[in-house]
C-alpha cells in the first residue's frame, strides 16, 4: 500500500493550503492507511495532526524539512519516540543557535530513530543530478549513508515538469548502484488539483505584503494523489512499496494527557511553606482552615503538583522583592494553598471552591494565572526564562484567518487598491470565518449591494482559508517549563530573542507541560504609580492588607463615581453599581459576575437585585441547595455553584461534577446533550431526589452552564476593583495622577480621565520650566506633562528636563 511521505500543511506557513485535519479527511477517503506531515522548519501543527490522524485509525507519521546552508532541504520522518526528540532537538538548534539552518555535525549528533529522504525537486541531490554533476551527488549520498545507514532512501518526484522523470530515472539507477533505497513522494502543498490557485495567492500573499523572495511551485500536480495516480507518475514498483515499509516501521507513540511536573516533586518544601505562612494569613487558625489545607496538600501531593506551585511562588517573589506588584486571577484563588503563598482573597471566608480548580478528575496541568504591573512584566520573564534556562520557553499562538483577513490578505494579492480592499471589508464581523463570508452575503441586508458578490476569484480563494495560519505568534503570557522540554517541543526565537515553543497553549496541554501565565495588567501599574505618587508625600498605605469593609470605600462604589476604577467605570458597571448599591465584599464580585451578556441576556440581574433589596421572595428548586444559592438569593450566578448542585443533588464527587459543568458548556448536539441529561437525572433520582425536581434542575443548570463565570476569578478581580476604588476614595488626586502616568488602563482615553480630574482638582498646562515627561503634583492640582504636546517626542523632553536641572 502507498502512503504519502512528503506533505506541507497550512503550517508551512502562506505555502501550503490545508489543515492538518483536512489532510487525515482526504487520506482516509483514499482509503489510505497511513499519511506523513512534513512542514517546513517546523512541527507546529504535529500534535493535532497525530491526535487527528489517531482518532481516524490512520497511522501518523511526524516529521518535516529542514534547511541546508543551501536552502535545499531534507525531509527528516520520527521512527519512534527517539526520533520524534531528536526532530525536537534539531529544529531547536537550528533556529536557537545556527540561522534555521542544519549542519551535518547536527544530523549525525541527532540521527537516533529518524528516516532521512532527499528532499525530492528542492532537495540537494535533484538539483546535483539536474546540473549533471553526478560525482557530487554519489559523495552528498554517502555522507547522507554514513549518518542514516539503512535509513536513508532516495525521493522520487514526477510532477510533469520537463525533466522530472529524466531525473527521476538517473535517481533511480543511483539508488541502485550505492545500494540504498528509494521512495515515490509528491511533495504535497494542497489537497485538490483545483487549489493550486489557493496556493498561489498564499505565495503573492508572502511577496507582497511580507516581501519575501518565494516562489510557487511550478504545477497543478503537486496535489494529494491517489496510490494509483502515483503509480501512474512514477513506475518504480520498489519506490511505491517503500513507503509502505516505512509506513510499517514507524512506531511512534506520544504520551496525550500525562502530567509532567515541571521539576523534582518537593511537596516537604511547599508544605513546610504552607504552614510557615499559616498564621500570618489566619488569625486565629480554625479547624476548618486546618482541614481544607491537608485535604488540597494531600491532593497536590497526590497529583505531583507540588514543583509546579513553588515555582509560581518563586516567580511570584521574584516580583515582589523587586517592587513589582503582582495577583493571582483565576480559578486557582479558590485554594487555601494558593491563598497562603499569593495573597489575595480569603478563599474559606468568601466560600470558594478549591475543586473547581484542582480535582482528583481533572486530566490536564494546573493553571495559576499571575497578574503583573504591566510596565514591568518584562522583567518578570526575563527572569524565569533566565533562571529554568534550557527547560523554559514562551508558548506560542498559531493564529489562523479570519473573514476581513482572509479577504484584505487576498484582495492585496490579487492587486486591489486600499481603498477597494476597505469597501469590501466594511460590513464583514470580526469572527466571521472565511468559509462563512457566501452565506453571509446572502443573508446580511447590509451586504446586499456588496462589491465583494462581484469578486468570485477572491470569494473563491477567501473562502478556502478556514483554519489555515498566517505566522507563529507569542501567547499573552504563558511560558512553559518541563525538565526536558526540547525533547517534547521544538523551539524557535520569537521576536525579542527569547525562546517560542511551536506548539500552542492547546497542544503544550497536551503534551502534559505545565504552563505559567505571566500576565500584565495595567491596573497595577496604575496602583504602583499612585503608590508613588503617594510616597513622594510621605504617605504609605499597605494596600494588599486594608480592610475589606472600609466604609468610604463603599460609599463611592453606591455614588457609582467609579470613572477609572477597575472593572466597574463603564456606564453599565455604573448604573448596575447604582441598582446593586454595594455594601460588603460579596456584593462586588456579584456585580463583577452578572454584567457580563449570558447573565444579562438570561434575565438574571433583575431577580438578584429585586431578592437583594427584598422586594421579591428568594426561592430554591430544592431544600438541599438553599446552603448553595443562599448568597446569591436563589440565582445561580458562578460555575461553583453548578459543581456544588451537581455534587448535592447526585451525591457523586466534585471531579465528576466539573467533568459535567465542562461538558456542558462544549458545543454538543442533541444526542450528547440527552445523554448527560440522563446521566444527571438517573444520578439524581439514585440519590433520592424525586424526578421533577431532578428535571427541573437540570433545566436550570443546562441553560446556566454557558453563562457560568467562576467566582473564584471574580473574587480575585474584585480585590483590585476594591483596593482602586479605595485609593480614589481616599487619595482621589494621586489616583487621578497614577491612572494617567499608567496609559490605557481601563475604558477610557486620558483626556476623559483628565476631565474627571480637572472636575475637582487645578489642571495646569505643559510648562517648559515646571513639565516632566509624567503627570505631576503640583500644590493642590496636576501638571500636565510636556509630551501632550504635538511633535515633542521623548528625547526632546529628556533634554530639556535636563538642562533646566544643569541650570
Amino acid at each position: 500500500m502507498f502512503c504519502h511521505l512528503h506533505i506541507r500543511s497550512g503550517f508551512s506557513f502562506l505555502f501550503g493550503t490545508f489543515t492538518p485535519e483536512q489532510l487525515v479527511k482526504r487520506v482516509a477517503e483514499q482509503e489510505m492507511k497511513a499519511v506523513a506531515l512534513t512542514d517546513t522548519m517546523g512541527l507546529y501543527g504535529a500534535i493535532r495532526f497525530y491526535l487527528s490522524a489517531s482518532r481516524s485509525n490512520i497511522k501518523p507519521i511526524i516529521g518535516c524539512e529542514l534547511l541546508l546552508s543551501d536552502g535545499s532541504i531534507l525531509v527528516l520522518l520520527a521512527q519512534d519516540f527517539a526520533g520524534y526528540s531528536n526532530l525536537c532537538r534539531l529544529l531547536t538548534e537550528a533556529n536557537l543557535k545556527n540561522r534555521r539552518t542544519i549542519t551535518f555535525d547536527m544530523l549525525s549528533r541527532h540521527r537516533k530513530g529518524i528516516f532521512c529522504l532527499t528532499g525530492g525537486r528542492d532537495g540537494r541531490l535533484w538539483r546535483l543530478v539536474s546540473c549533471g554533476n553526478i560525482q557530487e551527488a554519489d559523495t552528498f549520498c554517502c555522507k547522507l549513508k554514513d549518518i542514516f545507514q539503512e535509513n536513508l532512501f532516495i525521493e522520487l518526484q514526477n510532477h510533469r515538469v520537463k525533466g522530472d522523470k529524466e531525473i527521476s530515472d538517473v535517481l533511480h539507477g543511483l539508488s541502485k548502484r550505492l545500494r540504498l533505497m528509494c521512495v515515490a513522494t509528491n511533495s504535497v502543498t494542497y489537497l485538490e488539483r483545483d487549489d493550486y490557485k489557493v496556493h498561489r495567492a498564499l505565495v503573492e500573499v508572502q511577496r507582497v505584503i511580507h516581501h519575501r523572495k518565494v516562489d510557487p511551485v511550478p504545477t497543478d500536480e503537486f496535489y494529494l494523489k491517489s496510490e494509483q495516480e502515483m503509480r501512474d507518475a512514477l513506475p518504480y514498483p520498489d519506490a511505491i512499496e517503500n513507503t509502505a515499509h516505512i509506513a510499517e516501521s514507524v512506531h511512534l507513540f506520544l504520551t496525550i494527557g500525562k502530567i509532567r511536573p515541571p521539576d523534582k516533586d518537593r511537596f516537604d518544601e511547599l508544605s513546610r511553606l504552607c504552614y510557615t505562612m499559616l498564621p500570618h494569613r489566619y488569625r486565629p487558625v480554625t479547624v476548618e482552615v486546618l482541614r481544607r489545607l491537608e485535604r488540597e496538600l494531600f491532593l497536590i501531593k497526590e497529583k505531583g503538583f507540588s514543583s509546579y506551585f513553588l515555582i509560581a511562588h518563586d516567580i511570584f517573589s521574584y516580583a515582589r522583592s523587586k517592587g513589582i506588584r503582582c495577583s493571582v486571577r483565576g480559578s486557582a484563588a479558590g485554594s487555601v494553598v494558593t491563598y497562603l503563598l499569593f495573597g489575595g482573597v480569603d478563599p474559606v471566608k468568601y466560600n470558594l471552591l478549591f475543586e473547581r480548580f484542582l480535582n482528583e478528575g481533572r486530566l490536564d496541568p494546573p493553571d495559576i494565572d499571575l497578574d503583573f504591573d504591566s510596565e514591568r512584566r518584562e522583567e518578570v520573564q526575563r527572569y524565569v526564562l533566565d533562571k529554568y534556562r534550557g527547560r523554559s520557553a514562551l508558548v506560542a499562538t498559531l493564529p489562523t484567518y479570519r473573514a476581513r483577513g482572509a479577504v484584505r490578505d487576498i484582495g492585496r494579492a490579487l492587486g486591489l487598491t486600499y481603498e477597494e480592499i476597505d469597501e469590501l471589508t466594511k460590513f464583514l464581523r470580526y469572527h466571521l470565518l472565511p468559509s462563512q463570508i457566501k452565506d453571509t452575503i446572502e443573508t446580511l441586508p447590509e451586504l446586499k449591494d456588496s462589491p465583494l458578490r462581484e469578486k468570485k476569484d477572491l470569494l473563491r480563494i477567501a473562502s478556502k482559508l478556514d483554519g489555515i495560519g498566517r505566522q507563529i505568534s507569542v501567547h499573552l503570557g504563558g511560558i512553559a517549563i518541563c525538565e526536558r522540554l526540547t525533547e517534547l517541543v521544538p523551539l524557535e526565537l520569537s521576536p525579542r530573542g527569547y525562546p517560542l515553543c511551536q506548539y500552542d497553549k492547546d497542544d503544550i496541554e497536551k503534551l502534559g507541560i505545565c504552563k505559567f501565565d505571566v500576565l500584565g495588567l495595567r491596573m497595577h501599574t496604575a496602583i504602583a504609580e499612585t503608590l508613588k505618587c503617594l510616597k513622594e508625600r510621605g504617605i504609605e498605605p499597605d494596600i494588599d492588607s486594608i480592610p475589606l469593609d472600609d466604609p468610604g470605600t463603599y460609599r463611592l462604589l453606591r455614588s457609582t463615581d467609579t470613572v477609572g476604577v477597575f472593572q466597574v467605570e463603564s456606564p453599565g458597571q455604573r448604573q448596575l453599581l447604582g441598582r446593586l448599591q454595594p455594601r460588603n465584599f460579596s456584593d462586588i464580585i456579584a456585580e463583577i459576575s452578572l454584567f457580563r451578556p449570558g447573565p444579562m441576556q438570561a434575565d438574571m440581574i433583575s431577580p438578584f437585585i429585586k431578592r437583594r433589596h427584598k422586594r421579591e421572595k428568594v426561592r430554591y428548586i430544592h431544600p438541599w441547595l438553599a446552603k448553595v444559592l443562599r448568597e446569591t438569593y436563589g440565582v445561580l450566578i458562578f460555575q461553583e455553584q453548578v459543581l456544588r448542585i451537581v455534587h448535592e443533588l447526585t451525591g457523586l464527587g466534585y471531579d465528576w461534577a466539573d467533568d459535567f459543568r465542562r461538558s456542558m458548556t462544549k458545543d454538543r448536539g442533541k444526542e450528547e446533550m440527552e445523554k448527560l441529561k440522563e446521566q444527571f437525572i438517573g444520578a439524581c433520582i439514585k440519590n433520592g431526589v424525586s424526578e421533577d425536581v431532578a428535571q427541573g434542575a437540570w433545566r436550570q443548570v443546562s441553560s446556566f452552564a454557558a453563562y457560568g463565570f467562576c467566582k473564584a476569578h471574580a473574587a480575585s478581580f474584585a480585590y483590585i476593583t476594591y483596593q482602586s476604588a479605595y485609593l480614589k476614595a481616599h487619595y482621589p488626586l494621586e489616583f487621578y495622577i497614577g491612572l494617567l502616568n499608567a496609559g490605557q488602563v481601563g475604558t477610557y482615553p486620558a483626556r476623559v480621565i483628565l476631565n474627571e480630574a480637572r472636575r475637582r482638582f487645578p489642571v495646569y498646562g505643559p510648562h517648559v520650566n515646571h513639565s516632566t515627561d509624567r503627570y505631576m503634583r503640583e500644590g493642590a492640582g496636576i501638571r500636565v506633562p510636556l509630551s501632550v504636546i504635538k511633535g515633542i517626542g521623548d528625547k526632546f523632553i529628556k533634554r530639556i528636563v535636563s538642562e533646566r536641572e544643569r541650570t
